[in-house]
């Protein structure tokens, strides 16, 4: 007896991810794989089971490109908007609220929880950044995989060489990177993605006008931060330059980099990334909460720079969902079409992490972990703008 039997899935629409939404399709699937996928003419005479999905539209499963799920026993800190664009206040909070809770079980239980709420919103991959060795064991064997990276800081001196110290003694099989360029130093920066080699080099890049102000000058809130933190900021030489153009001074600046946020960036800096073929991971929802800005999606996008989304931390960001990231996208950038913001969640995460193969489209060849979302839509154009504006009112079960 086959363990998986074959299935047709049948729904009014199919979004496939690399092609046109099928209306009447259907999706064949065989021992966890998808065999076909087309209209329900050309495959209702197949030999399986089928399962009938009225009022749905059968779509890929989602890819998070960025996350802190180590974070989320600090949700309280979403509870209250942080004066607008005051990343240092954040940061101070943050640091505050992690010294009063010393509750690593409890801390363990709110991540897999999380994770939990990434999977019950059709995630099936996440890139999980965190600071503890420890936190690299979240998921596993779970559903939604996790791509977990430890983020080193030190930005100079006796912080920077302990960095680097530290990272000597990390096992070469835990993936790492580098926090931000104003918390990590040149020579960290570049060990570290010496060390990812050919990997994905994921990094927060232009998140703040303080950020860039402090890249540009060496002064402003983050020098005064810096300093309260023991930090000898006077060892630290700005390069007087925004966050991208200093990644690539520093030759870390190419296709496996994946800049998170990319907020601040000057056009001259979008070209760069163009020519580079970094990748930008866009967290739409972490920015409205944090009052940072709007990253510039749209000059992005005409450059043919590779656009994914994800939704940060739960102390960042009210919610876990890119059904929601879509939605803000789609209302701070009403001229991108919801075909190219669907793909930012789906897709092009997926190609990012180099598992294209497995999930991200329907194909023959991918997983069957498919979504079946309920949705009102008429027609194929009115499927793409319910996906990526609907939010909250999106309603879903998984096909596995």
């Amino acid at each position: 007896m086959q363990e998986f039997p074959r299935y047709l899935y049948r729904a009014p629409f199919v979004v496939t991810g690399d092609g046109p939404v099928i209306a009447d399709g259907a999706v064949l699937t065989e021992n966890g794989l998808v065999v076909a996928v087309g209209s329900y003419a050309e495959l209702k005479d197949v030999d399986a089971q089928v399962e009938d999905y009225e009022d749905h539209v059968i779509t890929p499963s989602l890819v998070n490109c960025h996350a802190h799920l180590e974070l989320s026993y600090l949700a309280g800190l979403a509870g209250d908007c942080p004066a607008p664009g005051d990343m240092v206040g954040w940061i101070r909070g943050l640091l505050a609220a992690r010294a009063a809770h010393g509750d690593v079980a409890a801390q363990n239980d709110a991540s897999l929880l999380a994770l939990a709420r990434l999977y019950a919103g059709g995630c099936r991959a996440v890139v999980d950044i965190g600071n503890r060795v420890e936190s690299g064991l979240i998921g596993g064997g779970f559903k939604t995989e996790v791509l977990f990276f430890l983020e080193l800081l030190g930005l100079c001196g006796e912080f920077e060489e302990a960095a680097l110290t530290a990272l000597a003694g990390i096992d070469a099989d835990v993936r790492c990177t580098a926090h931000a360029s104003y918390s990590a130093g040149p020579a960290l920066i570049r060990a570290l993605k010496a060390r990812a080699g050919n990997s994905l080099f994921p990094m927060h890049v232009a998140e703040s006008a303080q950020e860039i102000e402090f890249l540009r000058t060496g002064g402003g809130v983050f020098a005064d931060f810096l300093g309260e933190r023991g930090v000898e900021v006077e060892g630290f030489t700005p390069p007087g330059m925004g966050a991208v153009r200093y990644l690539d001074s520093l030759g870390v600046l190419d296709k496996h980099t994946l800049c998170v946020h990319g907020v601040h960036v000057k056009d001259e800096e979008i070209f760069l990334l163009a020519a580079r073929g970094a990748a930008v991971c866009l967290c739409p929802g972490s920015n409205r909460f944090m009052g940072v800005g709007i990253a510039p999606v749209q000059k992005m996008f005409a450059q043919g720079i590779p656009l994914v989304l994800g939704t940060d931390s739960l102390a960042s960001n009210p919610h876990l969902s890119l059904w929601l990231e879509m939605q803000v996208l789609r209302e701070d950038h009403p001229d991108l079409s919801p075909e190219a913001v669907f793909a930012m969640a789906s897709g092009n995460g997926a190609r990012l992490l180099g598992i294209e193969g497995r999930i991200g489209t329907i194909a023959p060849g991918v997983s069957s972990s498919l979504l079946a979302v309920r949705c009102p839509a008429k027609n194929g154009a009115e499927v793409l703008e319910f996906l990526t504006t609907a939010g909250t009112d999106i309603s879903l079960e998984w096909l596995e």
